[in-house]
């Protein structure tokens, strides 16, 4: 059954668009990382040009530049298709594990996850990392469960992730917090938690940056950048907040009505928890980390409630037979098949609605552009020869740049004065962006505009 619900899901994602804002300057930098290696000094900006980046996302780079490489854009669709299907996948086998013989209650409990997973379908690293954050959830069950080759099993996760995507901090912390705790209370198998916990500290380390692999996940769970949409507050007027605070309910309602209370579940989804309710991309975790402890105890919780209510409930029917070996090939078979034709069904170009395509021609070559940053992976990828004023890797203008681009964008006291210091000579913004409001009352020349862009001379 996981198989063939995250297959279909992975053939759904096909019909999706290729147009996240951070897919171009992940593909330069993957592709570059393929022809040249590892790039960790910036060249793609001109505010912090040669300046260190982090190399913590390399892999998922490379990955998505072989998509490209082997396909064009389909060839990224498909493997967005790959990863989704694998994600959710996981999320209900890690439901489906704990409720093998009632599978509707497994779909149900994961069903909050799919759709909150739903708004991190994007064509970055990050969405290899929730394919490893779900994977490691199964195993994490698994491992305080019994199983010790699920706990062995971690440590190589890990080594994966971390050269995957920074998320891996939060998966080495969760597995070290659920690995304490079992140490402490399962005596006979302390060693077994030792062990997996010492691979785990050492798996983070083995990646191009060593211990520098921490730097910018660090910052990014400490100091969320709130000026960056998608590291706001989580907003529960929002679907997807909506979908969360469910989430959060649902869990409240099964620890106080649930026949068993486990240490070891709220070691799993209280550290998750703190993390989802620190930013709005964060969210989804929790509700993967909360989809098989749903199925496990949600039917019992709801069971209770509604009888201490006095409110009938159906009960859903159980599976008694499993099927073997021989189903899961033919279902793997039916589901390998469907995502090839789904994917070669896709989507084969870009949603470029939103980018300013039709500046790229009036834009001078050279630094001084100061841009939208929604739009600085775009320019990376389709005007390398006019480095940005900032871009979505964020945390390499974090020195300052990031405070001029608010300052200058929202025409803050001060925003002539860094234009002036930056030596900014060309503005490209949208139209209802405060600079380009005042810009306009000032008189200075446009070069080009649409109804998505505007595109100043500084004088």
């Amino acid at each position: 059954m996981p198989i063939g619900v995250g297959a279909l899901f992975g053939a759904i994602s096909t019909r999706l668009a290729v147009g996240d804002s951070d897919v171009f300057w992940h593909l330069v930098a993957g592709q570059a990382t393929l022809a040249t290696g590892l790039e960790r000094m910036d060249r793609y900006s001109w505010t912090v040009q040669g300046q260190p980046v982090s190399v913590d996302q390399w892999l998922g780079q490379v990955l998505w530049a072989i998509a490209y490489g082997a396909g064009d854009w389909r060839g990224v669709v498909a493997l967005r298709a790959l990863a989704v299907a694998l994600l959710v996948g996981l999320i209900v086998y890690a439901a489906f594990r704990e409720r093998p013989g009632r599978p509707l209650a497994a779909v149900i409990a994961a069903l909050p996850a799919i759709l909150l997973t739903r708004f991190i379908w994007v064509e970055r690293p990050e969405l290899f990392g929730f394919v490893c954050f779900a994977a490691l959830i199964a195993l994490l069950r698994a491992g305080t469960s019994g199983s010790d080759r699920a706990l062995y099993a971690v440590p190589v996760l890990i080594a994966v992730w971390a050269n995957l995507h920074g998320s891996f901090a939060l998966g080495a912390v969760l597995a070290l917090v659920v690995f304490a705790d079992g140490a402490l209370a399962q005596v006979a198998r302390r060693r077994a938690y030792i062990v997996a916990a010492a691979g785990a500290v050492i798996a983070t380390l083995l990646t191009p940056a060593g211990l520098g692999t921490w730097t910018t996940p660090g910052f990014h769970l400490l100091h969320p950048p709130r000026e960056i949409q998608e590291w706001s507050v989580p907003d529960v007027t929002t679907l997807p907040g909506m979908i969360f605070i469910l989430v959060i309910f649902a869990v409240l309602v099964t620890g106080l009505f649930g026949a068993r209370r486990s240490r070891a579940d709220a070691a799993l989804l209280l550290p998750v928890l703190a993390i989802a309710l620190s930013a709005t991309r964060q969210m989804p975790l929790f509700a993967v980390a909360a989809a098989p402890y749903l199925a496990a105890h949600g039917g019992e919780a709801v069971t209770a409630l509604a009888s201490l209510l006095r409110v009938p409930v159906p009960a859903l029917s159980r599976v008694t037979h499993q099927p073997g070996r021989r189903a899961d090939a033919v279902t793997l078979a039916i589901a390998v098949v469907l995502l090839a034709a789904a994917a070669a069904g896709g989507q084969r170009t870009t949603n470029l609605g939103g980018f300013p395509a039709a500046s790229l021609a009036a834009l001078r070559p050279g630094p001084g552009l100061f841009n939208q940053y929604d739009w600085g992976g775009y320019l990376i990828w389709a005007a390398p020869a006019t480095p940005v004023f900032v871009d979505g890797r964020l945390v390499p203008y974090l020195n300052g740049v990031l405070d001029d681009y608010t300052t200058v964008l929202g025409v803050h006291p001060g925003w002539r004065d860094v234009i002036a210091r930056r030596g900014i000579r060309q503005i490209l913004v949208r139209p209802s962006d405060p600079v380009a409001v005042r810009a306009r009352d000032l008189g200075w020349p446009i070069r080009a505009s649409s109804d998505t862009f505007v595109l100043i001379d500084v004088p």
